[in-house]
């Protein structure tokens, strides 16, 4: 039976507060001999987008985790490949991140420039081919480290969402416009992360930042972000990677069959109501939103949350008041939703594709918020074209690195 601790630390803490928190939700699991042996090459991926101290792991669990299992006599390498369109030596150095690796006696490798594996993905739904980091892929344990945070695409960030990080920014572009809720599970079943770690000192909400003072940790990756989803006020079934890797195999999604210590599934129920205010973000359903927009058919298939959730922002960006000016229109959004005829069609998402010559088409699996904004203002006659978020990304990227 998977297994996952949750460990409170005081929300004022200081680091021996963490060190010992971060140990305890390991020992809880049978500590890091259960994990690893000496001479073990261990891979800890924490998660450093960019120099924004609060969105990333907290410096002391990264440093708590590297000590524990240097500890052990393993041979312990952070490493991490952050935000597009960072610079990822500037990142590093600015969060000066080789400082508390080094003084856990550990090494730290910069993914972006890194040697890198092409893997091949049987029955592939995302991308059929993957990047990964060698580093990562000649580990005899990986560590998955990541921060609690609200994602705008996914709903969440953790355990496996977290491991994005091992592929670079092209390859990314690759996941998010083939499927990135399949790319980041079948990337999750080739890697087998077998210790999952969630820094929860701080929750990082939709809009703001938080002191809860958790460390989640656990032997199975899908069940150690369901367990952390739930603390967060969602339905782990709700979020699509997270359902797609359980899908995969990767491990147990039901609560009720997951030992948790520490803690009670009760309790985690009634801690993450309290926490949705934080996580979830009050958006109304592009239906309510729509209804007072009658040039609008909205048709929807089979629709994604991240998909669903775009095309709300997109509309109250552009104001449903602007939206009901504008001429017949059909908005056609989720797998197995088809164009009308007689309108101008906003065709929203990758599994719409056999259809983009049908109206507006948005590319991308969830399509971004920006992109639908602007083939509604094309729909509109505001605009002729859309340019793409990741077409501007694209020039901000470092060019020339094995793992760009």
């Amino acid at each position: 039976m998977a297994k996952v601790s949750v460990v409170k630390v005081p929300r004022k803490c200081f680091d021996e507060d963490v060190f010992n928190g971060v140990k305890r939700s390991i020992e809880l699991l049978g500590g890091p001999e259960s994990f690893a042996k000496q001479g073990d090459k261990v891979v800890v991926k924490p998660n450093i987008l960019n120099v924004t101290d609060v969105e990333a792991t907290d410096p002391r669990v990264i440093y708590a985790v590297s000590k524990l299992f240097r500890d052990i006599g393993c041979d312990v390498i952070v490493g991490e490949n952050p935000l597009v369109g960072t610079r990822s030596s500037e990142v590093f150095e600015k969060m000066r991140i080789r400082e508390v690796v080094e003084k856990a006696g550990a090494k730290f490798v910069d993914f972006r420039r890194d040697e890198q594996v092409t893997v091949e993905v049987p029955n592939a739904r995302g991308c059929p081919t993957l990047r990964i980091a060698k580093t990562v892929m000649d580990a005899d344990l990986i560590i998955s480290l990541p921060a609690m945070k609200h994602h705008g695409l996914c709903n969440v960030t953790l355990g496996l969402k977290n491991m994005w990080g091992v592929i670079g920014p092209t390859q990314r572009r690759l996941g998010h416009l083939n499927s990135l809720n399949w790319t980041l599970a079948e990337l999750n079943r080739i890697l087998r992360v077998r210790l999952t770690i969630i820094e929860g000192l701080i929750g990082v909400g939709y809009s703001d930042a938080f002191p809860l003072g958790l460390i989640i940790a656990g032997d199975d990756p899908v069940a150690t972000d369901a367990v952390a989803c739930l603390r967060m006020g969602f339905n782990p079934t709700s979020i699509e990677h997270i359902r797609y890797a359980h899908e995969l195999g990767l491990g147990e999604i039901d609560p009720k069959k997951i030992e948790l210590v520490g803690t009670t599934l009760d309790q985690l129920v009634k801690d993450g109501k309290a926490a949705r205010k934080i996580f979830v973000m009050p958006l109304a359903k592009p239906a309510r939103l729509l209804k007072q927009a009658r040039n609008v058919k909205l048709v929807q298939g089979d629709v994604c949350s991240g998909c669903e959730k775009k095309l709300s922002i997109a509309i109250k960006k552009i104001g449903v008041k602007n939206i009901a000016k504008g001429p017949k229109m059909a908005i056609v959004i989720g797998r197995g939703a088809k164009p009308v005829e007689g309108r101008i069609n906003v065709i929203i998402g990758r599994c719409l594709q056999d259809y983009r010559d049908r109206g507006v088409f948005v590319d991308y699996c969830p399509a971004y918020d920006p992109d639908i904004q602007q083939a509604i203002e094309v729909a509109l006659g505001k605009r002729e074209t859309i340019t793409y978020l990741w077409d501007e990304l694209e020039q901000k990227m470092e060019k020339g690195l094995p793992g760009a």
